[in-house]
C-alpha cells in the first residue's frame, strides 16, 4: 500500500522448567517458602499495526493472544494443579487508537485521538488457595489538543466510562487485595520547549 502499513509479528512457543514460586502450606511448614513449584508451556501470537490511513490520519492497533498450560506439578503441595494457566496472563489483549491531525488556520497542529484498550480475564497465582480470577475490561479514552513549534496543550479522559477495571489482585494472608485502574479521569497536559 505504498509504504503506508508497517506490521510487525511474532509466533512463539517457551517451554518453562522449574517455575519458581512462593507458597504457604502449613502441612509443609508454618512459613512462606520459595519452591520449583511446576513446569509449564506458553503458546502465543503478539501483533502490532501502524497504517497511515489517509493525510493526518494515523490508526495503530496491537494484538496479544496467549495460551498458557502448567503441564507438570514438582511440588509436594496439592496447591498447584497441573492443566491450570499460569498467573497474569490472560488469553487476549489488543489496543487500538485513531489519530487524526490537521493545520488550523493560525498555523498551529490540531489532533483529536480516541483509544481503547481491552483485556480478556485471568488469574493472579498458580496456587490455588492464592488463586482470584482477575476479571476483564475494557477501557476507552480520548485526547485532544493543538501544538506549534514551542508548546503544546492537550485535553485528556482517561477510563471513558469509568469501568471499575482490575488491573491486579491477589489473596495472601487471607485477605483480598485488588488495584483498580483509575476511575473516568480528566484533566490538561501543557508542554513547552525550550
Amino acid at each position: 500500500m505504498d509504504g503506508n502499513i508497517r506490521f510487525n509479528g511474532a509466533i512463539f512457543f517457551a517451554e518453562i522448567e522449574g517455575l519458581q514460586t512462593t507458597i504457604f502450606d502449613p502441612s509443609i511448614a508454618n512459613l512462606f517458602f520459595s519452591d520449583n513449584a511446576a513446569d509449564a508451556e506458553v503458546t502465543g501470537l503478539e501483533a502490532d499495526l501502524i497504517w497511515a490511513a489517509s493525510d493526518g490520519l494515523t490508526v495503530s492497533a496491537g494484538l496479544s493472544l496467549i495460551d498458557t498450560e502448567i503441564v507438570k506439578t514438582l511440588t509436594t503441595s496439592k496447591d498447584v494443579v497441573a492443566g491450570d494457566s499460569l498467573a497474569f496472563a490472560p488469553e487476549m489483549q489488543f489496543n487500538l487508537q485513531a489519530r487524526y491531525e490537521w493545520t488550523t488556520d493560525s498555523g498551529l497542529t490540531a489532533h483529536i485521538m480516541p483509544h481503547l484498550a481491552h483485556s480478556a480475564s485471568s488469574y493472579s497465582d498458580i496456587i490455588r488457595i492464592n488463586r482470584d480470577r482477575i476479571a476483564g475490561w475494557t477501557l476507552m479514552g480520548l485526547t485532544a489538543g493543538v501544538t506549534s513549534d514551542t508548546w503544546g496543550a492537550e485535553l485528556y479522559i482517561d477510563n471513558l466510562t469509568d469501568e471499575r477495571a482490575e488491573l491486579s489482585r491477589n489473596y495472601i494472608n487471607d485477605r483480598e487485595r485488588v488495584s483498580y485502574a483509575r476511575p473516568r479521569t480528566m484533566g490538561v497536559r501543557m508542554t513547552y520547549n525550550f
